[in-house]
């Protein structure tokens, strides 16, 4: 006999149908004056008990640890941010709707090796978001997770590993050549002190002491979108004094008698904003033969409505960053020591000289090969 929506229910003197159940160890009481929505209550509270033991069981949804982690990534250094919520994301849509306990190492192991078509640093850096996310996981009084499957896994092997090449010897020349020249200023800087675009675009004159010939780097510009913040240095290290080069201080001669307040990069009192400072140098390589045509889709918003157009400009050839590989090439073929070197590129060890910055150039094979030759023939 089919049961009736009233079955197992309670009628009460004021009309309420009411039900009692035990349901995880709780007496529970759901009632109303309909008794569709008496069972209704009672089969969502049916299901948040069950939800309940699984979550403990297995922990909670992948996606719940993934964005609190996200939200702790919100409140780190916009650079970091920048490098890591793409891998938040990653993460977020390859274990979406399994729960912590459910992710096993060999999970891991396969979302890792899905990207081996990145870069090295790329997949390492997806390796330490996955095991931060556990860990937090684990560190919470709430979630009170008990493994990390991430630390139990491996960067795959093979991964490609890019190294920048420095600036042609063509490139460099043209820097060499035309010092003077007010727009070759930035490339100038790169060349003569190996800085990174932060921190030379955070140069003031009040930081050049043409007296003693040094430049103090003690802080570095940050474009959040196109807007420049100051910040401090990448780390530590990077607060460092490095040797003025003759040709950057005959390219600065203009400066001299202007506010100390100025950042050199920009003749004025505040930094390039980003735009500003892609403008200034790619039109120095344009002017020499060294930038390419791009068109860009743009949009802008008049009166409410958007309007989407292409746009064309010049984009470099070279990066700024290939000069501080140069600059490193410049201090060993200087037979400058490693010691002083490490302190002058402003890192923390003598790892990111060896593995990243140095290139072999032909002239350091060269000269290298001049000196064995003076050695093996030495009587």
């Amino acid at each position: 006999m089919k049961k009736k929506l009233t079955d197992g229910l309670r009628h009460k003197k004021n009309g309420v149908w009411e039900r009692e159940e035990t349901i995880n160890g709780k007496r529970r009481s759901f009632s109303s004056l309909d008794p569709q929505t008496v069972w209704n209550k009672r089969n969502a509270a049916l299901t948040e008990a069950q939800n309940i033991k699984t979550e403990l069981a297995s922990g909670p949804l992948w996606e719940t640890v993934c964005d609190a982690y996200e939200e702790q990534v919100y409140k780190m250094k916009y650079g970091t941010q920048r490098t890591y919520l793409p891998a938040v994301k990653r993460a977020h849509d390859r274990f979406k709707g399994k729960r912590m306990r459910e992710i096993e190492p060999y999970m891991i192991s396969e979302f890792l090796k899905s990207l081996s078509g990145m870069a090295h640093t790329t997949v390492s850096n997806q390796k330490t978001i996955l095991n931060a996310i556990f860990q937090l996981w684990i560190d919470s009084p709430v979630w009170r997770g008990d493994a990390n499957p991430a630390k139990m896994t491996s960067i795959p092997k093979g991964l490609k590993r890019t190294k920048r090449n420095p600036p042609t010897d063509e490139q460099v020349n043209i820097v060499k050549q035309h010092y003077l020249d007010a727009d070759a200023l930035p490339a100038v800087i790169y060349l003569c002190t190996g800085e990174r675009r932060g921190e030379a675009c955070a140069i003031q004159l009040k930081d050049i002491d043409f007296t003693n010939k040094t430049i103090s780097i003690t802080q570095a510009v940050e474009f959040r979108h196109n807007k420049p913040f100051l910040k401090g240095t990448k780390t530590a290290a990077g607060v460092r004094k490095i040797p003025l080069l003759s040709m950057l201080e005959s390219a600065l001669e203009p400066f001299k008698n202007m506010s100390p307040d100025i950042y050199i990069l920009s003749g004025k009192e505040k930094p390039l904003t980003y735009s500003q400072y892609d403008k200034v140098w790619s039109d120095f390589w344009h002017k020499y033969g060294f930038a390419h045509e791009v068109t860009e889709k743009q949009r802008k918003v008049r009166h409410g409505k958007e309007f989407v157009y292409m746009s064309t400009r010049w984009r470099a050839d070279v990066v700024a960053h290939q000069f501080r590989h140069e600059y490193v090439c410049m201090l060993c073929m200087a037979d400058v020591s490693e010691e002083i070197a490490i302190q002058l590129v402003g890192h923390a060890n003598a790892s990111m000289i060896h593995e990243v910055y140095m290139s072999l150039k032909p002239q350091m094979i060269t000269s290298a090969g001049d000196k064995l030759n003076a050695f093996l023939n030495k009587d």
